[in-house]
């Protein structure tokens, strides 16, 4: 409500300038000449600028720096960087139009654009670019984030934006592009945590644009292409110049300012995930052959030398996932059972949720209050139906491009899993969990549990806490049912993506691309990290991922090394060795030394 008031009150003060502007003695119909820009650009100084801080500040009671809008000594990167790529594009692209025949320029012209350069480019500045970034990408998309998922608030924002413009400027003719525009400098917004990068970067597209028309730019050739690469083009080159230096120097960019933790409390479910078996692409499996004895012995290592209380049993044999929970269930661990089947159709993924609930329930009579159903992981991606996509892949790939597309893809979502949840509660008489990802909006009433695969990346760093705060806020117990991180340095800014450097195009010699170096101090340092998070937000219980992942196979060879880009906390041995993890040939890494000692600190207090 708050969002939508700031953004109507300032969508009113727009009305009202162009209202203004249109009365100036000789100003043209669209208000663009200096005398209406001089005009709007007081007016917004006077009613948007105070709108924007005493929302902040009588109904958030935070000062203006929460909203994007701090300083930091090396915050500048960022906007200087996306400023410089801008305008390196946008004389890259003239100057080749121009250089191959295909654009001409007036002559003399140099003048007159620099003059456009030092009056309307500021103007522009004050008087539209500001108040828009400080309302949308500023307050509205802030206060937004605090209630809902970030793409979620990101679109939001957007969508606000383009209505307010369409109200402001009379014409819905640009509201598309508008919408789009917001997305663009929301992503910004989202990437760096401030307001400065999506203000330089848009002051900087305008300045290209004024040039252009200063020039008197006309295309001779292909113009849809050229157009099209001086439209796009500078964007572009800004987003990734911007992404990359959040990538690689993850220090020079701000970021959002880190919030307070609260008091530190012990994890009531101190767990890890545990892979019966499962297939991602054909001709792929990551446990081949089903030991009984071995698995029995690895839920008691799980129980006794990682000190966990509890286990989600996962994969896709369902025979396999019942013997598991069992043992598991013997050697005193709590057990979430989830069944999985990647690029499965609606109907099989119902049926075999139903087979896993019946006997989840009969799990539960034998052992009581210590079994749960995860209904599933990451469905918009795993299942069929919800993201456009052939397989597994096409749709992971897909989520980025189709981004504006979520809230459909959501509702989608939501459809499945309230039949699956239906489903489980006329079966099983335990709690209900789903293992959503963070691009995932669910609508959380038919479960007890709120379960969310919460790796930390790049992007999801500096807002790690708020995420669990926002879910918390719903008043349902948050349980983090994956989190964790590959084995080499770059990794601590992959997240869930730290597998991606692996090559599956052969399966028979899959390689780790992009010369990346084992270091299994990352790995223990991040899961550290976050940690130290949950247990200072109240969170129900974590989930590392995972014990272990059978077919990365270690090498002494870093490109083989398939272990380095795998989740598992212990590795399995080399193929030269003749040892097969599915016999219990493993080594615990870094991470299972750092977990267990954790673990174990806290297990004595809080118990099983």
């Amino acid at each position: 409500m708050r969002a939508l008031l700031v953004a109507a009150a300032a969508t009113a003060a727009g009305v009202a300038a162009t209202a203004a502007t249109a009365l100036l003695p000789g100003s043209d119909a669209s208000g663009a000449d200096p005398a209406a820009l001089a005009v709007r650009a007081a007016l917004a100084v006077v009613t948007v600028v105070p709108l924007v801080w005493a929302a902040a500040r009588f109904l958030d009671g935070l000062p203006l720096t929460s909203f994007g809008l701090g300083r930091s000594p090396r915050g500048w990167a960022a906007p200087l960087l996306a400023v410089l790529a801008v305008l390196l594009t946008t004389a890259l692209v003239l100057g080749g139009a121009v250089a191959v025949g295909a654009a001409s320029v007036r002559s003399g012209a140099t003048a007159d654009a620099a003059t456009a350069l030092a009056v309307v480019v500021p103007l522009i500045l004050v008087a539209q670019l500001l108040p828009e970034e400080l309302v949308f990408r500023g307050y509205v998309q802030g206060v937004l984030g605090q209630r809902f998922a970030p793409w979620t608030a990101l679109l939001a924002q957007a969508a606000l934006f383009a209505v307010s413009a369409a109200l402001v400027t009379g014409s819905l003719a640009n509201t598309g592009s508008l919408f789009f525009l917001g997305v663009f400098a929301g992503v910004l917004r989202m990437t760096t945590g401030d307001l400065w990068t999506s203000l330089a970067t848009r002051t900087a597209l305008v300045a290209g644009g004024v040039v252009t028309a200063s020039l008197d730019l006309r295309l001779l050739q292909a113009p849809a292409l050229w157009e099209a690469l001086l439209v796009f083009g500078p964007a572009l080159a800004a987003f990734w110049a911007v992404y990359l230096l959040r990538a690689r120097r993850p220090d020079l960019v701000r970021g959002t300012p880190p919030i307070a933790p609260g008091p530190r409390r012990g994890l009531g479910q101190k767990g890890v995930l545990y892979d019966v078996g499962s297939s991602y692409v054909p001709g792929q499996h990551s446990r081949p052959r089903w030991r009984p004895d071995v698995v029995d012995e690895e839920m008691r290592v799980i129980r006794e030398d990682l000190h966990c209380t509890a286990v989600t049993v996962f994969g896709e044999d369902l025979g396999r996932l019942e013997e598991a929970a069992r043992l598991a269930l013997a050697r005193g661990l709590y057990v979430w059972v989830q069944p999985r089947l990647v690029d499965g159709a609606r109907e099989e993924i119902v049926a075999r949720l139903a087979r896993t609930a019946e006997f989840s329930e009969r799990l539960r009579e034998e052992h009581p209050d210590r079994v749960g159903v995860n209904v599933g992981c990451e469905l918009s991606i795993f299942a069929r139906g919800i993201v456009p996509g052939r397989d597994f892949g096409a749709r992971t790939a897909a989520l980025g491009p189709l981004f504006p597309l979520l809230p459909l893809f959501n509702r989608r979502l939501d459809r499945l899993l309230g039949e699956l949840a239906s489903t489980a509660r006329t079966r099983f008489g335990g709690p209900l969990t789903y293992g959503s990802g963070t691009w995932e909006s669910v609508d959380w009433t038919p479960f007890d549990v709120i379960g969310v695969d919460y790796y930390m990346d790049v992007l999801t760093r500096d807002t790690y806490r708020q995420g669990l705060r926002r879910l918390r806020a719903t008043g349902k117990p948050v349980l983090v049912t994956e989190f964790g991180c590959c084995s080499y340095e770059a990794a601590r800014y992959q997240g869930g993506s730290g597998g991606d450097i692996m090559d599956w195009d052969d399966l028979d010699d899959r390689r780790v691309t992009g010369g990346h170096v084992r270091d299994e101090r990352v790995q223990a340092e991040v899961i550290g990290e976050m940690l130290d998070v949950y247990e200072t937000e109240d969170v129900m219980g974590a989930f590392v991922c995972m014990f272990i992942e059978g077919d990365c196979h270690y090498s002494p060879d870093p490109e083989r090394d398939l272990d380095m880009a795998s989740f598992g906390i212990v590795r399995p041995p080399a193929p030269e060795s003749g040892l097969s993890p599915d016999d219990g040939h493993w080594e615990p890494k870094l991470a299972f030394h750092a977990l267990a000692a954790r673990y174990a600190a806290t297990v004595r207090a809080d118990g099983p």
